[in-house]
């Protein structure tokens, strides 16, 4: 898929789907390695994927243990940044990145402050304040909220989140569709509300609502798929 913000040409981010998936080329967790050697490896293997995506070759990349929380890091290096659900830099030419199936990845980039963040923002993250956490801790390194744009990427939609009423009893009634014979929660559309709620304006935020669930030629899918899935990956950097 294209860049985005194209417009903003010292900025760069892209959510990164399996059209570039051919032979070994696809994206590996850092997450499901038990040793660090095989992360590490892992870990390269992306940031070759992306230098090559972006036509940066020394391209520097960092990423985190994914958990399902709304842990943040600061990283200001390349490298395995432990457990977070995202990660959040000043230092330009350092991108961050994380993978996603169902779940949204979500952008941030104030360009004025050279300050982004990649946030995986799976439903326990979401309903456990990584929205607000990422825009806290943005601020925290200079960024301004009305100054941020995102992008939340495709993540599984209402009509296939299908969930169980200890789930969906977690959402504002909003989000939730219990017509059928079990609830179907919004994720994005809770996930752009709550980035309204903490400062960033609607125009400011782009939305892709395709369907990972229903898209398996172009998305991947935990929920379709099963443990078999693979994972897209959402990154993000100023150039130096």
């Amino acid at each position: 898929m294209p860049e985005i913000w194209t417009d903003r040409k010292e900025l760069h981010a892209a959510f990164i789907t399996r059209e570039i998936e051919s032979g070994d080329t696809h994206f590996q967790s850092v997450t499901a390695p038990e040793d660090e050697e095989s992360a590490l490896r892992a870990l390269e293997n992306n940031r070759g994927v992306i230098s090559g995506y972006f036509g940066f070759p020394d391209l520097k990349l960092c990423m985190a243990k994914q958990v399902h929380g709304r842990q943040l890091v600061y990283t200001d290096k390349p490298g395995l940044a432990g457990e977070a659900d995202g990660l959040v830099t000043d230092r330009p030419g350092l991108a961050v990145g994380v993978l996603v199936a169902d779940c949204a990845a979500l952008l941030l980039a104030d360009r004025v402050n050279k300050v982004v963040a990649a946030v995986h923002a799976g439903w326990r993250g979401a309903i456990a304040g990584i929205i607000p956490e990422a825009v806290r801790q943005m601020e925290k390194i200079g960024a301004e909220p009305d100054l941020i744009q995102a992008y939340i990427s495709p993540c599984i939609s209402m009509e296939a989140f299908e969930v169980g009423e200890e789930v969906a009893s977690q959402f504002p009634d909003r989000f939730v569709d219990r017509s059928g014979r079990k609830p179907h929660v919004d994720l994005q559309g809770y996930i752009y509300e709550e980035m309204l709620k903490n400062g960033i304006s609607g125009p400011s935020v782009i939305r892709d609502t395709t369907c990972t669930f229903h898209n398996e030629k172009l998305l991947h899918s935990h929920r379709r798929d099963g443990f078999r899935s693979g994972r897209m990956l959402g990154v993000v950097f100023v150039a130096e």
